[in-house]
């Protein structure tokens, strides 16, 4: 199988990539990608903007891939917010030119989209089926691709994850980690509830999602993957202490006291039964998914 893997530079596109590559080959592209062997001597990469159509087309119709999944996005949710012209290019128009030339080529699409497309008022888990109602800027922008996506038919498919951490980038996480490292209190946000995702098991998950379209085992639509169990951000915090048993004073804040311009929905809790079902199989609980990412970290710094 040849797969085709954008933003692969970014923390879940460098995994995906990881993911996809026993077996097959993977080219891995992202803008500004300069060095070819960043992604691991077995990835192919190249340059690339998804904002550019004429690129999209290019490679796709040069490398011809039986799949391509979109991690490309701007994530930064306060910078979408200030940026919205930048967030609907890249996140809207980026991700429609990347669907258009999978189509182009029969490719089966996967695109990566976000919990914000929800408003966080339902008390209860979101399935796929329910109404969206993104309140940001980067929300909207992710919908708007969302929709464009569903309405064109073939093996696309749109996964829906929240609160991502991984080794490579930036995150929750780590903060945590540095800031008790640093003997630095830690403020977290204490009205917001969603489910952490670690990116390996994320990744993992969409190959075997990916595997069971292209075999049509399962239907094209729109697909949760988050690990099991929910948390506010402070009580993330903790959890995050207790598997690295480090101590650090975590206090709790309101979203208000946090700051930023964009709006975050109350509860995010994802339905991942759907999923579930395909699989054979749901994603561990966040809590085992963080000691097993700790304890790599503290491999990898050994070396």
């Amino acid at each position: 199988m040849k797969v085709m893997v954008t933003g692969a530079t970014g923390m879940l596109g460098r995994d995906l990539c990881e993911a996809f590559l026993p077996g097959n080959e993977v080219l891995g592209i992202a803008r500004g990608l300069k060095s070819p062997g960043r992604l691991g001597p077995s990835v192919k990469s190249e340059p690339a903007d998804i904002t550019s159509r004429s690129e999209m087309f290019a490679l796709v119709e040069r490398f011809r891939p039986d799949i391509v999944v979109n991690s490309a996005a701007i994530a930064d949710v306060d910078y979408c917010e200030r940026n919205p012209d930048d967030a609907f290019r890249v996140n809207f128009e980026g991700a429609r030119n990347v669907t258009d030339a999978a189509k182009s080529a029969g490719a089966a699409m996967v695109h990566i989209s976000t919990d914000y497309v929800l408003d966080g008022e339902k008390d209860s888990a979101y399935s796929e089926d329910d109404p969206t109602n993104p309140l940001s800027v980067y929300g909207r922008s992710k919908l708007e691709a969302e929709k464009y996506i569903s309405s064109g038919g073939g093996s696309c498919v749109i996964v829906r994850s929240s609160w991502l951490f991984g080794r490579h980038g930036k995150n929750f996480v780590d903060f945590v980690m540095d800031s008790a490292g640093e003997k630095k209190e830690i403020r977290a946000i204490c009205e917001k509830v969603g489910g952490p995702t670690y990116t390996f098991d994320l990744s993992a998950a969409i190959r075997g999602l990916s595997e069971k379209i292209l075999n049509a085992e399962a239907a094209p639509g729109i697909y949760n993957i988050s690990n099991a169990g929910i948390c506010t951000r402070y009580d993330f915090a903790k959890d995050i202490l207790d598997c690295c048993g480090l101590k650090a004073d975590v206090v709790p804040i309101t979203a208000k006291e946090a700051g930023g311009p964009a709006l975050r929905p109350r509860r995010t809790e994802l339905d991942n039964s759907k999923i579930g079902k395909v699989l054979g199989r749901r994603l561990r609980d966040y809590k085992e998914a963080i000691r097993e990412y700790i304890d790599k970290k503290g491999e990898r710094q050994k070396w």
